[in-house]
């Protein structure tokens, strides 16, 4: 089969528009406005404070009222109690809308990428597939989760504070307020240098999630052993490693010295205040000690949300990369794309018929055309064998009657209807396919099973089993069908593993069978006994067999000769052999090998 490009996608991206991150939110909205009333209703509440304060300081103790002081008393204990609860609620509100928002965020990009077709996933690396769902997403988690409850909290915190400053003491309120512009450009400038750092961090991330997934699964670790390159993993990883804590200290220290300026500016301004209020008291001044110590107060509280902002802000920055990576995914074009109105096509009234009208098909990237100008019928319940070198295009012929691509130029149809006309799920119903590279869950037998029919019991389980001649190895393990296949199948023979997939296939019962190299993987003993299966499973079907061991498509209807994209001979066996063309050079090149049986020796 030939193979498509392998440049991987992107792994940085422009950060996201601030508006369309903002548009994530627009579902919930409703809670949303439920939030930022608690936020605004507490941050009132709790502005009463420091007036109750100047009250008790000015009034209350001098007077010596036991009364009005009790009074103060139990309201500033309210003020504590509502404004906690208040805050209890509005948390548990937000994390709601911030976890549902990750989740459905998580949901799109892996349905979205459900979409793509086998050629995305042929250029790109599951590690970085992986970190774009894991690492990234989950980095927003704190910025979706808190951030626009943080943003609406402190900003009306710091909005009510200020309006309370001046309604105390305007000359006051301007001297302590001077210098906030300043710390808003400098938050402004770490936020810039974070995002940077940012795309940085999560592009090492991906590569040494790539690295993980490639060298630690059960393949990657056979490799790594049988070639003693073990330690040189180990080095490229602690490399990579080396530069991700390079990256995680370069973020944590971005703008520290410019935020703990900010910071000291802050701790400092309050014994400006008094030094202010100092100088302007003698001189006729209206100020109170209790004016003057509320003020202080409300500052002190005024500080505490502005930083929080200024940090948020600089969160949000930082934050904005790794939005631009997840929507950098959720852009990707959808290749199989899915009809507007497609057309219906019951299973039970589907006779089967195959058709390949002028198809051409390339890869994306692809300099040339993988397969040129095909033209096949495949009628029903009859069978196509597909045969040629390596890399003549058979197995991409076979999967675009799967649609796990669809051809460049023609189509290709059942029963006359494009398949392009056709929702995936019904084509996925009517066409069957038994791939070369058998995939297995790392679960049961059972559930491995399952997974093609959910609802199928465990009688059809046991008959799919018995048809693909893996029962009774099945049944002679000591957890029989509840067996953990381990990773990938690694438990079980590549031929065990693919008489399995063959079973999975014989329980969905499809109209139409792609079988991929269906034997590759069995002894010859085990590939005569699971032909007989075969061609049980194969009567009144409509069946596309791609081989390269020519001793499994003697019996087909039709045979045709694949040859660097295009069909050179087309026949039975017995005409292609007297044509001796290019099947009758494949079938000489076959009995030279000893693993190969001489097709004329099988039984039609």
């Amino acid at each position: 089969m030939a193979r498509p490009p392998t440049n991987p996608p992107s792994t940085t991206a422009d950060p996201a528009p601030v508006r369309r991150v903002l548009r994530l939110f627009r579902p919930y909205r409703a809670r949303i406005a439920v939030v930022t009333a608690i936020i605004v209703f507490s941050a009132v509440i709790a502005l009463a404070s420091p007036f109750l304060l100047r009250e008790l300081l000015d009034h209350a103790i001098p007077d010596r009222d036991v009364t009005l002081v009790t009074l103060i008393a139990l309201g500033m204990i309210a003020v504590a109690v509502i404004t906690n609860t208040l805050g209890v609620l509005q948390t548990w509100l937000s994390n709601i809308v911030g976890q549902t928002l990750m989740h459905d965020l998580r949901v799109s990009v892996y349905a979205h990428l459900q979409k793509q077709s086998l050629g995305f996933f042929a250029r790109t690396r599951t590690g970085e597939v992986q970190s774009r769902i894991a690492n990234d997403i989950g980095g927003m988690q704190s910025v979706v989760t808190n951030t626009a409850t943080s943003i609406a909290q402190n900003a009306t915190t710091v909005v009510a504070t200020v309006v309370a400053l001046f309604l105390l003491d305007w000359k006051l309120a301007l001297f302590s307020l001077v210098i906030l512009p300043v710390f808003v450009r400098i938050a402004r400038r770490i936020g810039n240098e974070r995002r940077r750092i940012s795309g940085t961090r999560q592009r090492l991330l991906g590569e040494l999630s790539v690295q993980i997934e490639e060298s630690l699964s059960v393949s990657g670790i056979l490799l790594g052993k049988t070639t003693g390159s073990s330690s040189v993993l180990t080095e490229q990883f602690a490399r990579r490693s080396d530069e991700v804590a390079d990256v995680e200290l370069a973020a944590m220290m971005a703008g520290k010295w410019r935020m703990a300026s900010m910071q000291i500016s802050f701790a400092v301004m309050p014994a400006l205040v008094y030094w202010f209020a100092g100088i302007t008291i003698g001189n006729g001044s209206a100020l109170t000690v209790g004016t003057l110590v509320a003020f202080t107060t409300l500052q002190t509280q005024l500080f505490r949300p502005t930083m929080q902002l200024l940090n948020t802000g600089v969160e949000v920055q930082s934050s904005l990369a790794l939005f631009g990576r997840v929507f950098e995914y959720l852009d990707l074009p959808i290749d199989i794309a899915e009809p507007v109105q497609p057309k219906a096509l019951d299973r039970n009234d589907v006779r089967g018929d195959v058709r390949f009208d002028h198809v051409d098909f390339a890869y994306a990237g692809a300099n040339q055309s993988t397969l040129h100008n095909i033209t096949l019928d495949v009628p029903a319940g009859s069978t196509l064998a597909l045969v040629g070198s390596t890399g003549s295009g058979k197995t991409t012929l076979g999967y675009l009657a799967a649609r796990l691509h669809d051809p460049t130029q023609g189509r290709v149809s059942i029963d006359g209807i494009d398949l392009r006309d056709l929702a995936t799920t019904t084509v996925a119903d009517l066409v069957g396919v038994v791939s070369q590279e058998t995939y297995l869950f790392h679960a049961t037998i059972r559930e491995n099973l399952r997974f093609a029919k959910p609802e199928a019991t465990d009688a059809e389980i046991e008959h799919a089993a018995k048809i693909a001649q893996i029962h009774d190895f099945v049944s002679a393990l000591d957890d029989g069908y509840d067996t953990l296949v381990g990773e990938r199948g690694y438990r079980f023979s590549g031929g065990e593993k693919q008489r399995l997939a063959i079973a999975r296939t014989v329980l969905r019962n499809p109209p139409i069978l792609v079988l991929d190299e269906a034997t590759s993987a069995l002894d010859n003993a085990t590939e005569r006994a699971l032909q007989v299966a075969l061609d049980e499973l194969m009567k009144d079907r409509t069946t596309i067999l791609i081989a390269h061991r020519l001793s499994t498509v003697r019996a087909a209807d039709r045979i045709a000769v694949l040859d660097h994209g295009r069909v050179v001979e087309s026949g039975t066996h017995e005409q292609l052999l007297t044509s001796a063309g290019r099947y009758a050079e494949l079938l000489r090149s076959s009995q030279d090998d000893p693993a190969e049986p001489d097709p004329s020796r099988v039984a039609a």
